[in-house]
């Protein structure tokens, strides 16, 4: 293998996994039970498409996952987007507008992942590692959504939930 191909090919990621660049874990906590499920199960996902791919997973293997992780997204910012809603949230326009560019980011990623066929991309195109967009995604999703967009509805999340236990204990 020459090192020109090299630069693309597996072998130069083998080190390289969202699990070791990200660990979940309390300090991604929205204090929601439910977001924070949805969370991880989104990034548990997302972190074995890798992973499979890493080790020599084939692209007619992963396409399912990927299918899923599309699913998961959507259904998790419709039911984030909701949430925020019912307490008022004051950013939710901007928050919805950052889930909206995600899922054309990941769309991206699932329309490639379709077009590849035995290997290589249909109509011409190249083949430059499927499974390093998904990694790329990932990270985006966890450092830059979650730790930064996400923690900024906490206290609101909090809030609606205090504001919550304390009517309930007038009734």
């Amino acid at each position: 293998m020459n090192t020109e191909t090299a630069l693309f090919n597996r072998i130069q990621s083998l080190d390289l996994s969202v699990a070791k660049l990200v660990q979940w874990g309390e300090h991604l906590s929205v204090e929601h039970p439910g977001i924070d499920a949805q969370h991880k199960a989104i990034f548990d996902l997302g972190a074995r498409i890798h992973e499979h791919w890493r080790h020599g997973g084939v692209v007619d293997e992963l396409r399912p996952s990927v299918d899923k992780l599309v699913n998961m997204l959507q259904v998790h910012f419709a039911y984030e987007e909701r949430l925020l809603g019912e307490i008022g949230y004051a950013d939710l326009k901007q928050h919805a507008a950052e889930h909206r560019n995600m899922l054309d980011d990941l769309e991206l990623i699932h329309e490639r992942f379709h077009r590849i066929v035995d290997g290589h991309e249909a109509r011409g195109g190249s083949l430059l590692a499927p499974g390093w967009p998904i990694m790329q995604f990932m990270l985006g999703v966890t450092v830059g959504h979650v730790m930064t967009s996400d923690m900024s509805y906490c206290k609101a999340l909090i809030a609606s939930r205090d504001g919550e236990e304390r009517f309930q204990g007038l009734a």
